[in-house]
């Protein structure tokens, strides 16, 4: 079984599912669950899927079920068959949004955080419900309102991801998108895996106006700017040379980069592909190599 990161504090675990702290220590000692991360400081450390599985334990002693026969049938729920595919996640996650049901939508994420490392959950569950639904959207058949419904729940589960990364110590990097482009959740994903690498991320959303984005990397002293661009408009729009001097590294992602890399490279831009991994991988060594790292 692979968990996820370990981001909640005892006391945070305590608020946030009603069990006190000294119930969730006695329940570690006598049935070997919960089993938390420790920090470096040896302090104890819930994922989010602890967090999912320790309501479900409680709602069980709710319903009159015994405290060590709740946890059991717990653990033996994770025993009893393999785990589901991210793809079979991910459909859930999809059929969930669309009918409005989150609660089945939050179930869906808890099993994938227990089951599956960040990178399967963000890129292999979360992406391709967002890239369905948009299709969908554009077909006609999704709503509107569906469509909102659903990226707000997404965008709110990948901040609430990047909230919990903290800050970090690595070099400076501003995230947003293109003027005139509303769809940030690319951008998103990409600020969580820069900052998951180490970098110090500053997100700062959808559609900066160049000129405000190069006034704050200056105020910074950011080493990139790392911006996304989904409509070939936003690419087309923008004279010659307008990224130019807008960071020491200027990244440009997305579909219409993907597709017109050309019009980047006109703008003064670089395109590095649609890998926020590789991208993480590959930014520090291209900084370094153009001396501003």
């Amino acid at each position: 079984m692979r968990r996820d990161l370990g981001v909640y504090t005892i006391a945070e675990v305590e608020e946030r599912t009603g069990l006190s702290s000294a119930l969730l220590r006695q329940w570690e000692r006598r049935y070997g669950f919960p089993q938390p991360e420790r920090s470096p400081g040896g302090h104890r450390l819930y994922s989010e899927a602890d967090l999912a599985a320790l309501r479900q334990i409680k709602a069980w002693i709710g319903e009159g079920i015994a405290p060590s026969q709740a946890v059991r049938r717990y653990l033996d729920s994770l025993t009893q068959e393999g785990p589901r595919a991210p793809e079979t996640l991910s459909a859930e996650l999809e059929e969930a949004l669309v009918r409005a049901d989150t609660e089945s939508a939050e179930r869906v994420m808890a099993e994938a955080h227990r089951l599956y490392p960040l990178e399967t959950v963000v890129l292999q569950i979360i992406s391709p419900t967002l890239q369905r639904i948009g299709d969908g959207w554009h077909l006609g058949r999704i709503t509107t309102a569906q469509e909102h419904l659903a990226s707000t729940y997404l965008r709110g589960r990948l901040q609430e991801l990047l909230r919990l990364m903290g800050g970090s110590l690595g070099p400076g990097v501003v995230v947003s998108t293109l003027p005139g482009e509303q769809h940030e959740l690319g951008s998103l994903v990409t600020a969580l895996f820069l900052r998951r690498a180490g970098y110090t991320v500053h997100y700062l959303g959808p559609n900066t106006p160049l000129g405000d984005l190069k006034s704050f990397v200056e105020r910074t002293g950011a080493k990139a700017a790392v911006l996304s661009a989904m409509q070939p408009i936003s690419l087309e729009s923008l004279p010659r040379g307008a990224l130019e001097g807008l960071a020491p590294v200027v990244v440009v992602g997305g579909r219409a980069a993907k597709n017109h890399p050309e019009l980047v490279e006109r703008l003064g831009g670089r395109y590095l592909g649609n890998d926020p991994r590789l991208l993480a991988e590959t930014l520090g060594p291209l900084l370094k190599e153009m001396g501003v790292w």
